[in-house]
């Protein structure tokens, strides 16, 4: 089917209490595999590129190459730029062929991160392109969860509110305790916290760092306005452990299609199981 709106795809999910799983596809064995789970469960999903992947692809071709293949499933593809880190970095996604971007401005302070944040969503509109963002910042240093450093790292509710109102951005990602990659301890998500963003802005809320927070915790993130969560290392993770264990018990010559068949196969059980944690699962 025709490429499926993030705009669309979001708020679809907000109106019917799931969550749309957004999984980077950086390796070219990871788009089958996210896309069959995706047919297969009936769920809705969106594909992501990291703008630190680049360089390992033919950038205009490969997303021609990955629309092609998206127009080939019957269930709702989107198609996102993620951490797009510079306004260089969006102009040249768009470019390349994205229609929807993610700015992260999260480690500018609050004001310039507001300002080059609208500059970016002024920059799109005209465009008809989709707009995400992020004020907050992710604990990917694993530091003590105090006062002060949830104070100096998640969401500010009443800054949110005046964020999204500013900016007028299509999605806002929170930090809540959510980190990239795995954790370095239990994932102590600060759920107040979402509910007050919730209460304050409109915009449907997007979760980072999606590997290794439990299922209760994402029902309840979801329950509290989550409408997108992203996950890359878990999928990343399986692949890997797969071909460990594939080439330990090979005799040389190892025999690499069964690896790249076996690791994508790997994927998709990752991406099928997330899909029924966040209950877009029979929602396409």
């Amino acid at each position: 089917m025709p490429l499926e709106s993030y705009a669309t795809i979001l708020k679809h999910a907000g109106q019917n209490g799931y969550a749309v799983g957004a999984f980077n596809i950086f390796a070219l064995e990871f788009l089958p595999a996210i896309l069959s789970a995706a047919a297969e469960e009936r769920s809705p999903a969106l594909l992501q590129i990291n703008p630190v992947h680049f360089h390992h692809h033919d950038l205009p071709n490969y997303l021609a190459y990955v629309k092609a293949q998206m127009a080939r499933v019957d269930v709702p593809i989107g198609l996102n730029l993620d951490h797009g880190l510079s306004k260089e970095t969006i102009l040249q996604g768009i470019e390349a062929g994205f229609p929807s971007v993610m700015f992260d401005g999260s480690r500018l302070p609050f004001a310039q991160n507001l300002k080059k944040t609208a500059g970016i969503v002024v920059l799109c509109k005209s465009r008809n392109i989709t707009v995400e963002a992020e004020l907050g910042h992710l604990n990917d240093e694993g530091l003590e969860l105090t006062p002060e450093t949830q104070q100096r790292l998640f969401t500010d509710p009443d800054k949110a509110a005046e964020f999204v109102a500013e900016t007028g951005v299509d999605a806002l990602a929170v930090a809540i305790g959510n980190a990239h990659g795995f954790y370095k301890g239990e994932p102590k998500l600060d759920f107040e916290r979402l509910q007050r963003i919730r209460d304050k802005t409109q915009a449907p809320l997007v979760l980072h760092g999606g590997s290794g927070i439990s299922q209760a915790d994402f029902k309840k993130a979801i329950s509290l306005g989550i409408c997108k969560i992203n996950i890359y290392t878990e999928m990343s993770a399986a692949a890997a452990a797969f071909v460990k264990q594939e080439t330990a018990k090979q005799q040389a010559p190892v025999d690499y299609p069964t690896l790249l068949s076996g690791a994508r196969e790997a994927v998709k059980q990752v991406v099928k199981h997330k899909m029924r944690i966040f209950g877009s699962s029979g929602k396409a």
